[in-house]
């Protein structure tokens, strides 16, 4: 896979998620089986809008070479990796209901996809 396709995934990706947690954030929280109360719906948008800013620039850098294209990967890969690993926990420590595993298998999938031009040669 290109380092252009998977910043372009992440990109459209981020960006779908990003626009869901701004304007229905009631709907993906229940759909991770979490209540809506204002304090959720107040994060969720605000994460909302961080993702959108995270899928622009992952669009805009597709054409990216060298030591930015190498910081851009590294850090949509920490995301993905951090989230993987917090989401884990929370789920484990029953602070999030089974219903968010699913979010940890979007994580994993992310996170091949940014790893794989990352670490080939000539990424």
């Amino acid at each position: 896979m290109s380092s252009k396709l998977a910043l372009s995934i992440g990109g459209v990706v981020a960006v779908v998620f990003g626009v869901a947690l701004t304007l229905l954030p009631a709907a993906m929280l229940g759909g991770f089986g979490l209540g809506a109360p204002n304090e959720a719906v107040i994060l969720s948008r605000d994460v909302g809008v961080t993702l959108i800013g995270l899928g622009i620039l992952n669009w805009m850098a597709r054409d990216a070479t060298g030591t930015s294209l190498r910081a851009i990967l590294i850090g949509n890969l920490f995301v993905q990796a951090a989230e993987f690993v917090v989401n884990g926990y929370e789920i484990v420590s029953g602070a999030l209901p089974g219903a968010a595993g699913g979010g940890l298998v979007i994580h994993v999938v992310m996170a091949v996809i940014f790893a794989i031009p990352l670490f080939r040669k000539s990424a």
